[in-house]
């Protein structure tokens, strides 16, 4: 299934309990899709939510309620059924609002261009949390809910692991060559896969966080500007050369390709059930990916597969403490990956509309 949404998408969602998918445009709009398996794609509603580019989108409240992340530094929240703007945070960060992704069931957070991240407590609609770790764009995040600790990785080549507990920073990798584009943990929470621009996939262990344990580079030279964790053992990547590939971590491998755009993945979102992979690129298109389909006769084994590679991975930078981080010095990065190069950005508490 597929449909052109008349511009570009930066960010998909799919409902945690129906068959809706949301979509956050370019020119601000966000919209709202009904699929089924045997029919098309079906706008149910299209709401202007942002007065520039929405770059984030995800349901929460169970689904009630859409929140978007905007250029215009803004984050909206938006009722699923009747379209009306429930909440607005019109100066959520200092500058474009770049990422965004559920914590709990009452929290969300966010990531800005300039490398602020911020906790959002969804019922008192004020910020809980605010970290400052990193000197350029933030990429990606992911939420680790048994230790309440958020991973963050950002266009200055670096990851950072910020503790909601103590409100602190506590770990930050060295810099890496590349700006660290997208961020998923796997192995049962044992191992933190990074995406970068020349398509090197760097694996963490969980507690060393300093330098990566593992390299994984036959994705590249293709950046990862999307990764998504399909099980423990699996992910899905989307690359600047539009391709979709299912890869397998520790032992890494490429499994099998899934589909592909005409341009560069922008992002990847999969259904509640799994059975659907929604994806975006630079194309106007929203595809939607049967994956039972794609997988069935793949003959993969999606148990622990990872026997003597994961074994033999070694950690030899130390443990990292519960303390503020040191940075390294380094030079300027162009941020050819972000979409800050693409958009131009302009120009707290939520208020009720």
């Amino acid at each position: 299934m597929e449909i052109d949404l008349g511009a570009n998408a930066f960010g998909i969602d799919f409902h945690p309990s129906t068959n809706l998918v949301a979509a956050g445009l370019i020119d601000g709009h966000l919209h709202l899709y009904r699929y089924d398996s045997d029919s098309s794609l079906v706008r149910e509603r299209k709401v202007r939510a942002h007065k520039e580019s929405c770059r984030a989108v995800r349901f929460i409240d169970d689904g009630q309620r859409i929140v978007t992340a905007s250029a215009d530094c803004s984050i909206l929240a938006t009722d699923v059924e009747t379209g009306a703007k429930v909440a607005h945070l019109e100066n959520a960060h200092e500058d474009a609002v770049n990422t965004l992704i559920n914590v709990t069931e009452t929290t969300i957070a966010s990531g800005d261009d300039k490398g602020c991240v911020k906790i959002w407590d969804t019922r008192q609609r004020s910020c809980s949390h605010e970290f400052n770790a990193h000197e350029d764009y933030i990429s990606g995040m992911t939420f680790a809910s048994d230790s309440m600790k958020l991973v963050v990785t950002s266009g200055d080549g670096t990851l950072s692991v910020c503790n909601l507990r103590t409100s602190k920073v506590q770990s930050q990798s060295e810099f890496s060559e590349d700006e660290l584009l997208s961020v998923v943990i796997m192995k049962n929470g044992r191992k933190v896969i990074c995406g970068t621009q020349n398509g090197t996939l760097l694996l963490y262990s969980w507690g060393f966080f300093k330098d990566c344990s593992d390299r994984f580079v036959d994705l590249a030279p293709n950046s990862v500007d999307a990764l998504l964790k399909l099980d423990e053992d699996r992910l899905i990547t989307g690359c600047d050369n539009g391709i979709i590939s299912l890869v397998g971590i520790l032992p890494n491998r490429i499994i099998q390709p899934i589909g592909s755009h005409d341009y560069p993945i922008e992002d990847l979102a999969l259904s509640h059930d799994k059975k659907f992979l929604g994806s975006t690129a630079h194309d106007s298109m929203l595809k939607l990916w049967n994956l039972e389909e794609i997988l069935e006769g793949s003959n993969v084994n999606s148990g622990n597969a990872s026997g003597a590679a994961e074994d033999s991975d070694s950690d030899n930078d130390g443990m990292d403490l519960d303390n503020d981080p040191s940075k390294s010095s380094k030079g300027s990065k162009r941020k050819t990956k972000s979409k800050a190069n693409t958009l131009n950005a302009t120009n707290n508490f939520f208020a009720d509309l």
